[in-house]
């Protein structure tokens, strides 16, 4: 496979071409079926275009001819979660935060799929893992790419900022931590989430609840 056309499929996913980018990597794929990138970036394509089955199955191919791939994992989880099959998305994300124990927003999608599965427990210790790792690099891990550097492995399946997904892991790790009675960890989760989007923050449940249980606290 001539390395010219893989950058050029890769490129096809960098200005959002999901269609292109799609008949490429088949294409890829087809000439080189043991290449687990191509796969991986094939999943991600059809990640993209809504397709959670087919993007789940070139995902699985993915990481089964690359297992040490952290981002074929991450997507595997994306592809999953699109599918809202929760415990299995969990099970795909420890894989990615195992292969990358650095990986801030594979932390915080661990804890979404452990929320989403009923283990409160595991969720809450995921966010906070999160948060340990974003005090540690001051920000942000991933940054939105530029058109002219290969895809940001942490797309979202719809396309949607890595800004405003991690502010929303931030508020879902703060309102478990409030419900854990952690309200110090909770208040500075929730104003993580506010540097990164001050209208989302502004707009959850958090100063509600925090309202609620300050008062209630007062009364016993």
């Amino acid at each position: 496979m001539d390395e010219h056309d893989f950058d050029l499929a890769v490129s096809h996913i960098v200005r959002g071409e999901y269609d292109q980018a799609l008949l490429a990597f088949q294409e890829i794929v087809r000439l080189e079926p043991s290449d687990g990138r191509a796969w991986s970036y094939l999943g991600l394509a059809y990640a993209h275009l809504g397709d959670g089955l087919e993007a789940e199955q070139a995902l699985a191919r993915a990481v089964e001819l690359s297992p040490g791939n952290a981002e074929a994992w991450f997507h595997l989880g994306v592809a999953r979660s699109m599918r809202s099959e929760w415990p299995q998305a969990a099970a795909a994300y420890r894989h990615a935060v195992a292969c990358d124990p650095n990986d801030m927003m594979g932390w915080h999608r661990l804890g979404s799929a452990l929320a989403e599965s009923g283990d409160e427990g595991g969720a809450a210790a995921a966010f906070e893992r999160a948060l340990v790792l974003s005090r540690e690099t001051g920000g942000p891990v991933r940054a939105i790419p530029n058109p002219a550097a290969r895809p940001d492995p942490h797309l979202s399946e719809r396309g949607e900022k890595a800004s405003g997904l991690e502010a929303q892991s931030w508020l879902d790790l703060a309102l478990r931590l409030l419900s854990l009675g952690e309200e110090q960890e909770a208040v500075a989760a929730y104003e993580r989430a506010y540097t990164l989007d001050p209208s989302k923050a502004s707009r959850s449940l958090f100063k509600p609840m925090l309202r609620l249980l300050t008062a209630a606290s007062d009364e016993t």
